[in-house]
């Protein structure tokens, strides 16, 4: 699954909107969470602030800043 950190200065916005579209993971004390693919592709698709993090397994899955 997508791990995503969300920064600071919109994080509420962000929040309010994961929430809402399902059940999401805080993976360490940071912003950072566990989301789904559908997830990913609603903040996309609205244009909102978050970064994708590296897998666990190392594998990078690169940066997207809404």
């Amino acid at each position: 699954m997508p791990m995503i950190r969300i920064p600071q200065e919109q994080w509420g916005k962000v929040w309010r909107t994961l929430v809402a579209s399902g059940p999401i993971s805080r993976i360490s004390a940071e912003p950072e969470y566990v989301v789904t693919e559908k997830q990913l592709r609603l903040l996309r698709r609205k244009k909102l602030p978050f970064e994708v993090l590296a897998e666990p397994n190392g594998a990078a899955r690169g940066k997207r800043n809404g």
